[in-house]
């Protein structure tokens, strides 16, 4: 079908008019049902242009397509509710009360996706949107990227956010901010530095002058850096906290500092945070007790110290590797040092008091911190991957003057090698499975022409199996990191349990909800056909396998080409309420039906 007949993926969310008038409102009813569709939440039947299913006691259609992956792509404006035979509007609400949902998860999904309308306007109405951002740096093409996840309803939902939260910390806005700072009794606080001298730490971080003035405020308070050490908490955060940070204020455990330091601002991420006073400064990764589309985007604490040792593993890793010294595709955004507030202490005369108080508050206070320089250093254009599927106020896509430049299939092929092949290989090489999120990539291209990937958010999205690890001996020496990691559970932290969740990983990141979009967005705009995109993939892939004749075995464990492959179902976690359980469901494959032969439609 034609673009005029479908959402380009991401469509500007002021494109399309739905029948309630409201565009906004209209594209999360998309999503929402697109979802609810892929997930089998909602069983449905499809002729080939046209959805039917049932939600509670009502009937729906809508037009639409089936693309890579099973994925499901529906016209925003034809899609109905059937009263009578007759066609009427989709109320949100009525939609959201038929779903399958456990006790109190639709009342919170409904605010969720009420709320993401309502920024969606907020933007609409307050913003001046970019007419171009094709020549935008890096950190402002962050701030112009406003359009949010393409499959998550609740793409900008951020509970706790209230309209000036939105404006002063959500990335579209461009406004920057200040981090406030937390004096903590060092008792208290996990400490990991990349330099074995705290002071030097900190001023090479912060520049003499902040350094000073926190210096300052802490002699302001009678207390100095032989009993508190310094942590830099979000400004929301802190309003948020507020009331559990009753406690520990006044028993003095943790002294409020004020703001101080360089200007920040949120990336699409929202707790990634960029230095927009020195650009080339870090990153900084705060955790914010807000839920955006699927998560609490808390850190956990285990994970803070656990950071520096997977970046350094990997690019231990990477250095080493004969493949990646040839190719030379592939960076990473080191998380270097961190600080976080112990889940646990020992040794205290009420522990379990301070533990309570400290379980409570440890996900909630810590700070990450992710060198900058393999975006900002590079010769290279940086260009975040999320914007290689969007539309431009002129309705031609970001990256039609790369492929009017150098073809659709040469430009395709080199994305493959540069994006693909890397993540592919530190899986079959190494065992290890990188969640490839378009959010977590960076391209990094010359004039258009794909040159690297740049990869970052380790702590929270490397798995690997113990057994399938090609250098075991390499790997960090957990159990000293944390005590959680002792014993560790099956399937839990960094430890997985089979090959297949490995490979699950990289095809749920990197396919099914990244490369996705791109394949389509290319068909929709271009008539370049999704078959070509996954047939391109393949031979990619096939011509990797011919030059690793020495891991054919561990290509085989694998299993790239199963006919039918488990994905997670976002939604259906939404639907559950439980937050921390995993939810699956099984799609077609669409590299087991080439590998069959098939040339055309393979969904």
């Amino acid at each position: 079908m034609s673009l005029s007949e479908f959402v380009a993926p991401e469509q500007s969310i002021c494109s399309h008019q739905a029948q309630s008038g409201c565009p906004h409102s209209a594209r999360v009813i998309r999503q929402l049902l697109e979802a609810a569709l892929f997930e089998l939440v909602l069983p449905y039947q499809y002729d080939g242009s046209c959805f039917t299913f049932r939600a509670g006691a009502r009937t729906y259609r809508a037009r639409g397509k089936l693309s890579g992956f099973g994925r499901v792509r529906l016209a925003v404006e034809d899609i109905w509710q059937l009263n009578d035979g007759q066609q009427q509007a989709v109320d949100l609400a009525s939609l959201v009360q038929a779903l399958p949902a456990s006790a109190g998860a639709g009342e919170r999904l409904l605010q969720e996706l009420e709320q993401t309308i309502a920024f969606c306007r907020w933007n609409q109405e307050h913003l001046t949107l970019s007419a171009n951002r094709r020549g935008l740096s890096y950190i402002a093409l962050e701030s112009a990227i406003h359009e949010g996840h393409p499959y998550h309803p609740c793409f900008k939902s951020r509970t706790g956010f209230n309209f000036a939260d939105h404006a002063q910390f959500g990335p579209e806005a461009g406004n920057s901010f200040q981090l406030c700072w937390l004096a903590v009794r060092r008792h208290y606080l996990a400490i990991y530095l990349d330099c074995p001298d705290e002071q030097q730490f900190w001023v090479r971080e912060l520049g003499l002058a902040s350094w000073q003035q926190l210096q300052d405020a802490m002699a302001a308070r009678d207390i100095g850096l032989t009993d508190y050490a310094l942590l830099p908490v979000h400004p929301w955060q802190l309003k948020a906290l507020q009331a559990s940070l009753e406690h520990p204020v006044a028993q003095k455990h943790l002294i409020p500092l004020g703001s101080a330091g360089d200007y920040y601002q949120a990336s699409i991420s929202l707790r990634t945070l960029f230095n927009v006073s020195h650009p080339d400064k870090a990153n900084i990764k705060l955790p914010l007790h807000v839920v955006n589309s699927s998560s609490l985007r808390t850190i956990e604490p285990h994970s803070v110290g656990t950071a520096p040792q997977l970046s350094q593993w990997l690019q231990r890793l990477i250095n080493q590797d004969p493949w990646f010294s040839h190719y030379s595709t592939l960076d990473i955004q080191h998380e270097y040092a961190g600080m976080v507030l112990k889940d646990y202490v020992a040794g205290e005369a009420d522990t379990k008091a301070e533990n309570d108080w400290l379980r409570q508050l440890a996900p909630s206070l810590s700070v990450i911190f992710r060198d900058n320089s393999a975006i900002h250093a590079s010769s290279f254009t940086a260009t975040p991957f999320v914007a290689l599927s969007l539309l431009e106020a002129d309705g031609e896509a970001f990256i039609a003057p790369w492929l009017q430049r150098y073809g659709i299939q040469n430009w395709l092929g080199r994305l493959i090698e540069v994006v693909v092949l890397p993540v592919w290989h530190l899986l079959v090489r190494h065992g290890i499975a990188l969640e490839t999120h378009a959010q977590n990539m960076t391209l990094l291209h010359d004039n258009g022409w794909p040159q690297k990937l740049v990869l970052r958010d380790f702590h929270e999205s490397l798995e690997f199996v113990s057994d399938f690890l090609a250098d075991p001996e390499l790997q960090p020496d957990f159990a000293a990191l944390h005590p959680d990691y002792v014993r560790p559970a099956p399937d839990r932290y960094y430890w997985m349990s089979s090959v297949e969740a490995l490979r699950e990983l990289l095809v749920d990141t990197l396919f099914v909800y990244n490369l996705t979009e791109l394949a389509y967005l290319l068909e929709q705009q271009f008539d370049y056909p999704e078959s070509g995109f996954w047939l391109l993939l393949d031979e990619a892939l096939s011509s990797y396998a011919d030059t690793a004749k020495d891991w054919s075995g561990r290509l085989a464990q694998l299993d790239l080409y199963q006919e039918q492959i488990q994905t997670e179902s976002l939604l259906r976690k939404k639907l559950s309420g439980h937050p921390n359980m995993e939810f699956h469901h099984s799609i077609a494959n669409p590299l087991h039906q080439i590998r069959r032969g098939a040339t055309d439609v393979i969904y």
